[in-house]
């Protein structure tokens, strides 16, 4: 199962950063259902709400591990000039980890990987 890393933007005002980990979490769930495995940034929110102390770097210093053993990064749409998502993209640039805009580019990937 192919671990993919889903990125895109986050910090935002209160509502939009709502809006921004329902949409997120959608679309992860969209490529979980198609076979792959999904790390999902946003979740942390929940531990950052138990701690309440969290800063930017508590939660981007921990998500960093798993785009670095991720097969895949894949960019949520509209978040491509989201700073998070592009210092994430430059590091699967570096680690010649594939980055992903749409589901299909991901599913022909796999399967193209698969034969």
């Amino acid at each position: 199962m192919k671990r993919i890393y889903i990125a895109g933007k986050l910090n935002a005002a209160a509502v939009n950063y709502i809006k921004n980990c329902h949409n997120m979490i959608r679309k992860a769930d969209e490529i979980r259902k198609l076979g792959f495995s999904v790390y999902i940034p946003c979740l942390d929110f929940l531990s950052g709400i138990v701690q309440g102390d969290y800063n930017y770097y508590d939660y981007f210093d921990n998500n960093l591990p798993w785009l670095e053993c991720a097969d895949a990064l894949f960019v949520m749409p509209d978040s491509e000039k989201s700073t998070g998502t592009q210092i994430e993209s430059g590091i699967a640039h570096e680690r010649g980890i594939p980055i992903f805009y749409e589901i299909s580019e991901l599913v022909k990937w796999e399967d193209e990987f698969e034969k």
